[in-house]
């Protein structure tokens, strides 16, 4: 099954994004000439680590008896140049109902996240114009 979004145009610079009926903003804020209408595109992809390990975090703890409650996650990436990109993604889970004895089970199913798996390999990205 493909993922997929859809963006438009929404004034300024900012675009409007549907994905499966949900709806969000993605735009640059003020000093980058934007009308800070919502997240940068690249805080998207952070956040979309950051949800992803989440996730995969509540859906161990669900699977194994403990609790969800409180679980957080701080993802963040670098920026670097030549050319323009995103690296060392990172993610700190905080997991308070996590007993140490199953941390290491947990790493292994959490580090199946499909976005974190996405982000460690090197992906071919196509781009088509139509008029």
């Amino acid at each position: 099954m493909a993922n997929q979004a859809k963006a438009t145009y929404a004034g300024g610079i900012s675009f409007d994004i549907e994905i499966r009926g949900h709806k969000l903003t993605a735009d640059l804020p003020r000093d980058k000439g934007g009308n800070d209408r919502g997240p940068t595109p690249p805080e998207l992809l952070v956040a979309a680590l950051a949800s992803c390990v989440g996730i995969f975090a509540a859906m161990f703890a669900q699977r194994n008896g403990l609790s969800p409650e409180g679980i957080e996650v701080e993802a963040r990436a670098e920026t670097v140049q030549s050319p323009m990109r995103l690296t060392d993604f990172s993610a700190v889970l905080r997991f308070p109902s996590l007993p140490a004895e199953l941390k290491d089970k947990a790493r292994a199913f959490i580090e199946s996240c499909l976005v974190g798996n996405t982000l460690k390999r090197t992906n071919p990205v196509s781009l088509e114009f139509e008029a």
